[in-house]
């Protein structure tokens, strides 16, 4: 019956892949979505405390490496995007010297209920963050991933926390994922 439902055919997809992040990853993770050994994430984690995680990830070998951090991180570095994007790097490049053939995927930082959004530092804070992002990528030659496009970001989107979205983000993330790193396609 599980292999009937529609996020059970993107298995295929994650196989030799891992998402590497903090509560938005884990919850593909509680909602069953994909399998322990391609999720790699905890909640609270924030970019300076993934080098456990990252010996996780040597072991696996993954083919593809998403990479989902930032909501704990605008809060942990008080809204401050160079040390965030410095620290990020520093972790890019230690996954690359030890897996040089595995593809790194960046994932934009979604957008939060705007009540936890202001707390903050508004909408501003996000965009600077996204935008250290994809700069970040635009200078090691990764892939930036725009999540905030799939939905419409209304409070109503997200649980009762105003941080998580509700399950139906999760089987669109998984899909934007993978289709862009070319490993999916709906057509």
């Amino acid at each position: 019956e599980k292999k009937g439902k529609e996020i059970y055919q993107m298995l295929p997809y994650y196989e030799n892949c891992v998402l590497l992040g903090d509560s938005i990853a884990e919850s593909i993770l509680d909602f069953r979505l994909l399998r322990k050994n391609n999720v790699i994430a905890k909640r609270g984690r924030c970019i300076d405390m993934i080098d456990e995680d990252i010996e996780k990830v040597f072991v696996l070998e993954p083919k593809i490496i998403y990479m989902e951090f930032g909501k704990n991180d605008i809060l942990h570095f008080q809204g401050k995007v160079e040390p965030f994007i410095e620290i990020y790097a520093e972790k890019i490049q230690r996954i690359r010297q030890t897996l040089p053939h595995t593809c790194i995927y960046i994932n934009s930082i979604i957008p939060m209920r705007q009540d936890v959004m202001d707390r903050l530092g508004g909408r501003k804070v996000l965009d600077a963050f996204n935008e250290g992002l994809m700069n970040m990528c635009e200078k090691y030659h990764l892939t930036f991933i725009n999540n905030e496009i799939l939905m419409s970001w209304k409070d109503d989107v997200f649980e009762f926390d105003g941080v998580h979205p509700k399950y139906p983000y999760y089987t669109m993330w998984m899909k934007h994922m993978a289709s862009t790193a070319g490993v999916y396609s709906e057509t």
